[in-house]
């Protein structure tokens, strides 16, 4: 009988051409597609449980595993990223800076100009100036909201126009989905930062993206398990006993720090002093990438869909 995957002749239960397990009548039934996914869901010594948890308490073993050539005990790096935004991008997530809202994108005139009927600025707002992209991007939201008043002034005979509060209502409906799907966008700059510090280790510039690639799925991760347990806390605890909202943003910076120093220690074979210096590199380029460009592209992607 011959293999049905690649038609070579089948010896035993597997093909030896192409690896496909042999086929019959019953693979075609529902109840074996249930049987795989359940088995893929809770098989806990397959690749993708096992790449999770490499990712999750082996910082550097999936990049330097990559870099050995060893990868076929794990998913692919592209694969594993793809899952984890795909997660990242259908979990409850609000704020921070990755997703950055109306107020966070502008200057403190347009944010006194889109509070609503009964909303005040809050001290934070105050302090906020804007983006480095805000001087020239305002004026964009500035064009908008004229053209889309004078619009429905006109429909309406002049008894309701359009403003900046619904403009801002608009813009944040979309932001946070934007943002998760704009997050890919640190990755060449954390590539490059690893490649000109690591000049001499010959790595190719694909690796480096590797690298940048578990380092962002991990932080991520982090986010939400994070998030997670913050909600959790508050629908659970009394308002006096939950940490300061200021506490969950030092969490992140601490943990994604010392997985930093880990993960590079492991991936480039190198010692802790230096591992910790390009941490400091890696860490500086990710926040540079989204100051300088990230923010900016997320808010002109966002103002092109609303």
């Amino acid at each position: 009988m011959p293999c049905t995957n690649c038609g070579q002749a089948l010896i035993g239960e597997f093909c030896h051409a192409c690896g496909q397990r042999r086929f019959v009548e019953t693979d075609r039934r529902f109840g074996h597609l249930i049987h795989q996914f359940l088995a893929s869901a809770t098989d806990l010594d397959g690749r993708v449980w096992r790449t999770v948890r490499a990712l999750l308490f082996q910082p550097g073993l999936l990049s330097r595993e990559y870099f050995e050539g060893r990868r076929a005990r794990w998913i692919s790096p592209a694969s594993l990223f793809l899952a984890v935004s795909v997660i990242y991008f259908f979990a409850p997530f609000h704020g921070s800076d990755l997703a950055l809202q109306f107020n966070q994108q502008v200057s403190e005139r347009v944010r006194a100009l889109a509070l609503g009927p009964n909303e005040s600025p809050s001290d934070e707002q105050r302090r906020r100036s804007g983006q480095m992209h805000t001087p020239y991007t305002e004026r964009l939201i500035e064009a908008r909201v004229r053209a889309r008043d004078a619009e429905a002034r006109k429909h309406s005979d002049g008894s309701s126009g359009y403003s900046y509060h619904d403009y801002r209502l608009a813009y944040d409906a979309k932001a946070d989905d934007v943002s998760k799907a704009l997050v890919i966008v640190h990755l060449p700059f954390v590539a490059l930062a690893l490649m000109l510090v690591f000049a001499r280790q010959r790595h190719y510039f694909a690796e480096h993206f590797v690298v940048a690639l578990h380092f962002l799925a991990f932080a991520m991760l982090l986010l939400q398990i994070v998030v997670q347990i913050r909600a959790l806390l508050i629908a659970t605890l009394p308002v006096a006993w939950l940490p300061p909202e200021w506490s969950w943003d030092w969490i992140m910076r601490v943990l994604l720090s010392a997985y930093a120093v880990a993960a590079l220690r492991r991936a480039y074979a190198v010692g802790w002093v230096a591992a910790s210096a390009v941490a400091v590199v890696m860490l500086a380029s990710v926040i540079a990438a989204n100051l300088y460009v990230y923010r900016a592209v997320q808010f002109l992607v966002t103002f092109a869909l609303t």
